[in-house]
């Protein structure tokens, strides 16, 4: 589902397969001293150097353990799969939450009664690993956060010194944009995954929350053509044709994130995961988080978050005890918090005051204390729904279907798969 940053890849393609002390993934269980040899998956690209650091110290202060990593950033799911159906399941590993973890939980270390390990983390950040029994079959690893994502200095320039709440608001800022030359969106249009992410903004429902969200699409009680906000996307993407960029539906992520480092474009999706590439763009762009507008009441106005990966003990590993406190470790300990904090620069799931790194995540944090996030829906749809949907708001976008035909083609899709 995330796309993983452009910076990172060729260091990954060296990594794939490497732990992190430096020793090769192979899989084995036995060490050549005779120790115990701790099995870890882990599906990142980011903090890499701070993960090994974190590693060293928890080797040290284990003799005879050593901890090797698979670090399997690209094709994570295929590569786990492959370990599961080989029955070689790592004693720790990660998944996306929701729909993808559900079907690993029965592998899964059931943590519920573990009180004092669930006390260290945010209770909003433990209800993403949590089970339909409501029990706790993961940990979280960080919040990442997504919204629009604006230019302060041509919004300034434009003249706009409130940010809009309201989607007549947003298109008065487009209107304002626009007299000054400026596109107002470079909304990456290309990817279906971007504009999967987009529509669950007008899929929310703050009374549902998104977890009631998609209970009530699964039982039936909630229709797409029910849904108050979600004509809306149709006038957003319509904003998108009339003030974005020339050839919407060529922009790509990486051009995405590049126009608006580089003061070409206002408005851009994206979360804060794209932190380095935007840096790496030009690292003086001044940007933050806008919350998207989807209705008239400011109040509806959205930025999501959510822990999107979590983290699972199995429950079946020969040192349970050492994967349970190496998971608790890289989660929840100082070390741990500094890899989260600085080494990636994300807000870590785990409770903590330590400084992030990254205006974007720090941005967020400001919005999450503040009560005024919400959760993501698309980690729990159906399997296919980016490619259905995004496919479907491209072909609106040229004007190929309608809304009806967007909205109708969604609902069939969910009730076929619920």
């Amino acid at each position: 589902m995330k796309k993983w940053i452009a910076s990172f890849m060729v260091l990954v393609c060296v990594l794939v397969g490497i732990s992190a002390n430096g020793q090769k993934a192979t899989g084995s269980t036995e060490s050549g001293e005779g120790g115990i040899v701790l099995q870890v998956f882990d599906a990142h690209a980011y903090g890499l150097d701070q993960y090994a650091e974190m590693v060293k110290k928890f080797e040290a202060s284990h003799p005879g353990v050593t901890v090797e990593v698979q670090h399997a950033p690209n094709d994570s799911q295929a590569l786990l799969q492959s370990r599961v159906n080989s029955n070689d399941i790592p004693d720790v590993f990660d998944v996306e939450s929701g729909t993808q973890a559900r079907n690993y939980y029965e592998y899964a270390y059931d943590w519920s009664n573990d009180a004092a390990v669930l006390a260290k983390f945010k209770q909003s950040a433990l209800d993403t690993g949590l089970d339909a029994q409501g029990k706790v079959m993961s940990l979280p690893w960080t919040f990442e956060n997504m919204g629009l994502i604006y230019n302060k200095d041509l919004f300034a320039k434009a003249g706009i010194t409130t940010l809009p709440q309201t989607m007549d608001e947003l298109e008065q800022a487009c209107i304002k944009l626009q007299a000054q030359g400026i596109p107002a969106f470079a909304l990456a249009s290309k990817e279906t995954w971007v504009l999967g992410q987009v529509a669950t903004h007008f899929m929310m429902d703050k009374k549902l929350g998104a977890k009631g969200v998609v209970e009530a699409l699964n039982d039936g009680q909630l229709k797409f053509a029910d849904m108050k906000n979600l004509p809306n996307l149709f006038r957003f993407l319509d904003l998108v044709m009339k003030y974005g960029v020339n050839k919407p539906l060529e922009v790509d992520w990486e051009t995405s994130e590049n126009k608006i480092a580089n003061n070409q474009a206002a408005i851009i999706h994206m979360g804060d995961w794209c932190q380095s590439t935007l840096d790496s763009f030009n690292p003086d762009a001044n940007l933050a988080f806008l919350p998207f507008p989807v209705s008239e009441d400011p109040n509806d106005a959205t930025l999501l978050s959510s822990c999107n990966w979590t983290y699972i003990v199995n429950k079946n590993s020969k040192h349970l005890a050492l994967a349970k406190e190496y998971e608790e470790y890289i989660l929840s300990s100082t070390e741990g918090l500094k890899w989260m904090s600085d080494g990636v620069g994300a807000v870590p799931g785990a409770k903590t005051d330590m400084k992030i790194r990254g205006y974007l995540a720090n941005d967020a944090s400001t919005y999450l204390t503040a009560g005024k996030t919400n959760g993501w829906i698309h980690t729990s749809t159906p399997l296919g729904y980016y490619d259905l949907l995004g496919g479907d708001l491209q072909a609106y976008m040229i004007g190929q279907m309608s809304e009806k035909d967007v909205i109708e083609s969604l609902q069939q899709f969910w009730d076929a798969a619920r």
